[in-house]
C-alpha cells in the first residue's frame, strides 16, 4: 500500500553517531568493565580474610555459620557471578536498567544480619547506591554533564545512567541471583561488594573523567541521578522512592539499617571546591536571588533598612564576583564559605524524596535564616552540638517523617518550622560589618561538617525506616490480637501485606484511599480465618479476595514468585478450618475488629503511665502556657512522677515551663496542648485516654 504522505516516520531523520563517537563509547565501556572486574577480583580475594574475621567476632553459632556459608558461596560462585555481572552491566551500559522499588539507607561498616526477606536485598542495593552518590557526588556531577553532551550532541549509544552507582549496584544484584544461596548469605555478599567495591570507586570515576576530558568532551550541568533504583510506583508522578524496603519480614524484630558506628567520608574534592569557590551552587544561588529580589529596587548600598532580603542580595552578588560596598575581601570570602556550606546542607534536605512538598518552601526560607546564624557564629560549622545546627537537623528529621503521621501532624510540623525560625532569627544589620579578623574556614573543617551532615542524613533515613516498621507492626499486632496465625500464613502478612502497606504509608499517608483499602483487605482476610464465619468462606468470596490481594500486591511491585505461593497457602488454610459449633450470642466468638476494639479499651492505662509515654525527653509539644495565655512551641525535658509534674523548655534549653500533671492532662483533653510527633504506641494511648475522657 502507498504510504500516507502526511505520515512521517520518526526513524527517518534520526541522527547517527559518528565512527569516532562509537569508538570513544566502546573504549569507555571496555575500560569501565575491566576496572569493575578488577575490583570484583579484589573483593573475591579479600572476602575470605574479612569473613573469617567477622566469624571470629560473631557472638553465636548461627551468625558464625552464616559467615562461613558466605565464604563457601563466594569461593564456588565467583567466576560465574563475575561473568554474569559483566554481561548484565554491558547490556545496561547502552540501555537504562530496570528500576528497583527501594530507597532506604543502611550501614556499610558492619555486616548486618537481617531476616529472610527478598525486600531486604533491595535495601542493601539501595544502601550501596545512596552511599556512592554521596561519596562521589562531585565526580559524578562532572561525568554526568559530559555524558549528556555525548548523548545530546554526538548521539552516542550510551545510557545517561551508564556510570551511575545505581546501575553498577543493580547489575551486581542481578548477578548475585545466580548464586544458589539464601537471602541472609546474599545480604552478606552485598555488604562485601559495598565495602570492597563500591567504597573504592573513586579511582574508576577519576579515570573516566580524565578520559572524557582528554577526548575533548565538554560538560553540561547535569548530575548523574540515582534513578535506576528508587523509582516511583507505577502511576505515581512524583519521584519518591518505594518504601517496600521499609517493611522487612518481621517488622517488630528487624534491626535498624543504620549502624551507630557507621563512618562517612566527604566526597573527594567537595570540601575544597566549597571553600575555594567564589560562587554558590545553582540551587543556593537561585534561592538567595529569590529571597533578595525584594531589595533590588532599593538601589544604594547605603540604604538605611538593611533587611534579610538585602543580605541575601549581597551574598548572591558577592558570589558572582560583584564588589559589595563595605565588605572587605576577607569578609566576602568568609561569608561565601559559610553560606556555601549551609547551602549544601539545605540542598541535601531538599533532595530527600520523603520531604513533603508542603514543607519544601519553608525549608528553602529556613536556609537564609540558618545562613545568618553561620555568618555570625563560626561554631555553627565547627561544632556539631551547636544548638541551632542540632535544631535544624531535628526539624529535618521531623519533616521527613511527617507524611506517615497524616495531615494533622504535617500541619503541626509546618507550624513548628515557622515558629522555631523566629526564635533564632538574627537581624541582618548585625551582620553588615563583622570583625575585620573574621575567621576563615579550612578544608578539614568543611570536610568534617559535610561528613557530620552525611551521618545526619543516614540517621534521618533510619528514623523513617523505624517509624514505618513500627506503625505497620503495631497495626498487625492490634488487628491480629487474640488470633492464632499459623506459620504458613505469616509470609502473607509479613512479606506481602506489610511491605505493601509500608509503600502506601510512605507514598500516600495513613489517610489515603490505598491505605484504607489495604486495611479493609486485612480485615476481610482475618474475618475469613474466624471459625464462626463460615459464611465468608464461600468459593466466590474467597476467589474475590484472592484476586483483590493478588492485584494489590503486584501493583506495588512485589515479586510474583512470593505472591502466588502465599495466596495458595491462605486458600489451603481456609479449607482446613472447621465450622465453630453453634453458640448463643453471649458465647459467640468476637470478630477480629471487635477483638481489636476490646483490646484497645482494656489497655487504657493510668494517667501517670500516659504522661510517661507522652513526655519523652526531646519530644516536641505545642504547650499551653497559662501565664501567657498562649501556646508555645517547646520540647519535653522530663516527666517527674514523684513531683507529679512535667517540664518543658525552648529549643536552646531556656525558659523552662513546669506544669502539674492534672493541668497538663486537662490541656491535652481540651486540645489546648498538642503533641507533635508521637510514636504509634503513645498516639494510641492518648487516643484511648481522650476517648474515655469524652
Amino acid at each position: 500500500m502507498d504510504a500516507n504522505p502526511k505520515v512521517v516516520s520518526l526513524k527517518r531523520a534520526r541522527p547517527q553517531a559518528s565512527d569516532a563517537t562509537l569508538q570513544l563509547v566502546e573504549t569507555l565501556r571496555r575500560q569501565v568493565v575491566d576496572t569493575l572486574r578488577e575490583r570484583l577480583n579484589v573483593m573475591f580475594e579479600g572476602a575470605d580474610d574479612l569473613l573469617f574475621e567477622f566469624a571470629e567476632r560473631a557472638t553465636n553459632n548461627l551468625d558464625r555459620r552464616l559467615f562461613f556459608d558466605t565464604m563457601r558461596a563466594v569461593r564456588m560462585g565467583r567466576k560465574n557471578m563475575s561473568d554474569q555481572f559483566s554481561a548484565i552491566y554491558i547490556a545496561s551500559f547502552s540501555q537504562p536498567s530496570a528500576a528497583m522499588p527501594s530507597q532506604l539507607p543502611g550501614g556499610d561498616q558492619e555486616l548486618s544480619l537481617q531476616k529472610d526477606d527478598a525486600l531486604d536485598l533491595d535495601i542493601a542495593v539501595q544502601n550501596m547506591a545512596t552511599k556512592a552518590e554521596g561519596l562521589y557526588k562531585a565526580l559524578l556531577w562532572d561525568i554526568g554533564g559530559r555524558l549528556k553532551t555525548l548523548i545530546d550532541e554526538q548521539h552516542a549509544p550510551i545510557s545517561a545512567e551508564a556510570l551511575a552507582p545505581a546501575t553498577i549496584c543493580l547489575a551486581f544484584r542481578k548477578a548475585a541471583e545466580t548464586l544458589d544461596i539464601g537471602h541472609d548469605v546474599e545480604l552478606v555478599v552485598f555488604k562485601l561488594f559495598d565495602r570492597l567495591v563500591i567504597s573504592k570507586l573513586a579511582d574508576l570515576y577519576t579515570r573516566v573523567l580524565n578520559f572524557l576530558k582528554l577526548q575533548g568532551v565538554r560538560s553540561s550541568a547535569v548530575v548523574i541521578g540515582n534513578r535506576g533504583i528508587g523509582a516511583g510506583l507505577p502511576g505515581d508522578s512524583s519521584s519518591e522512592p518505594s518504601a517496600a524496603s521499609a517493611a522487612p519480614q518481621n517488622f517488630a524484630n528487624t534491626p535498624s539499617p543504620a549502624s551507630p558506628h557507621q563512618e562517612f567520608r566527604a566526597p573527594t574534592g567537595l570540601a575544597a571546591s566549597l571553600m575555594t569557590a567564589s560562587s554558590f551552587d545553582a540551587q543556593t544561588l537561585a534561592s538567595l536571588q529569590r529571597f533578595g529580589a525584594s531589595s533590588a529596587a532599593a538601589g544604594s548600598a547605603d540604604r538605611l533598612d538593611y533587611s534579610t532580603a538585602s543580605l541575601a542580595a549581597d551574598l548572591a552578588a558577592a558570589s558572582l564576583g560583584q564588589p559589595i560596598a563595605g565588605w572587605s575581601p576577607r569578609q566576602t570570602t568568609a561569608y561565601v564559605q559559610r553560606a556555601n556550606l549551609v547551602g549544601h546542607m539545605f540542598n541535601e534536605f531538599l533532595a530527600d524524596p520523603h520531604l513533603s512538598s508542603e514543607l519544601r518552601p519553608q525549608f528553602d526560607e529556613l536556609r537564609m535564616a540558618t545562613m545568618k546564624v553561620a555568618l555570625k557564629d563560626i561554631a555553627f560549622v565547627v561544632d556539631p552540638d551547636h544548638p541551632v545546627r542540632k535544631l535544624i537537623n531535628e526539624l529535618a528529621t521531623l519533616a521527613s517523617t511527617a507524611r506517615v503521621g497524616g495531615p494533622v501532624q504535617l500541619d503541626r510540623i509546618a507550624d513548628l518550622v515557622q515558629q522555631i525560625q523566629k526564635q533564632f532569627e538574627i537581624a541582618a544589620d548585625a551582620l553588615r560589618k563583622p570583625s575585620p579578623e573574621i575567621e576563615l574556614l579550612g578544608i578539614e573543617q568543611a570536610e568534617r561538617f559535610i561528613e557530620q551532615q552525611m551521618a545526619q542524613t543516614a540517621a534521618r533515613r533510619a528514623s523513617m525506616v523505624r517509624k514505618v516498621r513500627q506503625i505497620i507492626a503495631e497495626e498487625l499486632q492490634l488487628r491480629t490480637h487474640g488470633l492464632t496465625i499459623s506459620d504458613e500464613l505469616r509470609p502473607l502478612l509479613n512479606s506481602l501485606w506489610a511491605p505493601m502497606m509500608a509503600m502506601h504509608l510512605v507514598h500516600r499517608g495513613p489517610d489515603s484511599v490505598e491505605w484504607r483499602r489495604g486495611i479493609d483487605s486485612l480485615e476481610r482476610l482475618l474475618a475469613m480465618l474466624d471459625p464462626a464465619r463460615a459464611d465468608l468462606r464461600g468459593e466466590a468470596q474467597v476467589s474475590s479476595l484472592l484476586a483483590l490481594l493478588d492485584a494489590e500486591f503486584k501493583s506495588v511491585g512485589l515479586a510474583e514468585s512470593r505472591v502466588g505461593p502465599a495466596l495458595q497457602a491462605f486458600a489451603a488454610k481456609l479449607k482446613t478450618i472447621a465450622p465453630a459449633p453453634a453458640s448463643t450470642p453471649a458465647d459467640a466468638t468476637p470478630s477480629p475488629a471487635d477483638a481489636a476494639t476490646a483490646t484497645a479499651a482494656e489497655a487504657s492505662g493510668s494517667p501517670a503511665e500516659l504522661l510517661e509515654l507522652l513526655v519523652q525527653p526531646g519530644a516536641w509539644f505545642q504547650v499551653f502556657d497559662p501565664d501567657r495565655n498562649e501556646r508555645r512551641w517547646m520540647k519535653a525535658v522530663a516527666y517527674y512522677a514523684g513531683l507529679d509534674c512535667a517540664a518543658f523548655a525552648e529549643f536552646n534549653g531556656g525558659n523552662t515551663l513546669l506544669l502539674k500533671s492534672r493541668m497538663l492532662l486537662d490541656d491535652l483533653t481540651a486540645r489546648r496542648t498538642l503533641p507533635v510527633d508521637l510514636n504509634p504506641t503513645a498516639r494510641a494511648a492518648l487516643d484511648r485516654y481522650l476517648a474515655r475522657a469524652a
